[in-house]
C-alpha cells in the first residue's frame, strides 16, 4: 500500500460534524461552525469548514492566534492523523492512530 493509500485509509475513519471540537498544537480550542461545498476546477468538490476559535485566545495574547477560521476538509482531517489537530466529536468519537 502507499503511503498516500495508507494515510487516506486514516482520514477516511474521521467523521467531522457541526460542533466538533479541535484543539491545535498550541492549546488553541476552536468549534466547527459550517461546511460549506466550493467547486474545484481541479478536485471536483471540496468541503471546507467554518472554525470559530475560543475568544479567549484573543484576550490572553492577540499575536498567537490560530492560523485561520477557514480549513479545508481533507487537510483538516490529514492534520487530525498526523497530530497537529486534536479532535473530539460531538457523537464521543476521537481518533487514535491504530496501525
Amino acid at each position: 500500500m502507499t503511503p498516500s493509500n495508507e494515510l487516506r485509509k486514516f482520514t477516511n475513519r474521521i467523521n467531522l460534524s457541526m460542533g466538533d471540537i479541535i484543539i491545535d498544537s498550541h492549546g488553541h480550542t476552536g468549534i466547527l461552525m459550517e461546511r460549506r461545498r466550493h467547486i474545484d476546477m481541479v478536485d471536483d468538490d471540496i468541503f471546507v469548514w467554518s472554525i470559530r476559535w475560543n475568544s479567549t485566545v484573543l484576550q490572553e495574547n492577540p499575536h498567537d492566534v490560530p492560523a485561520s477560521s477557514v480549513l479545508e476538509e481533507e487537510g483538516l482531517k490529514l492534520s487530525i492523523v498526523v497530530g497537529l489537530y486534536e479532535w473530539h466529536s460531538v457523537s464521543g468519537e476521537t481518533f487514535d492512530l491504530e496501525i
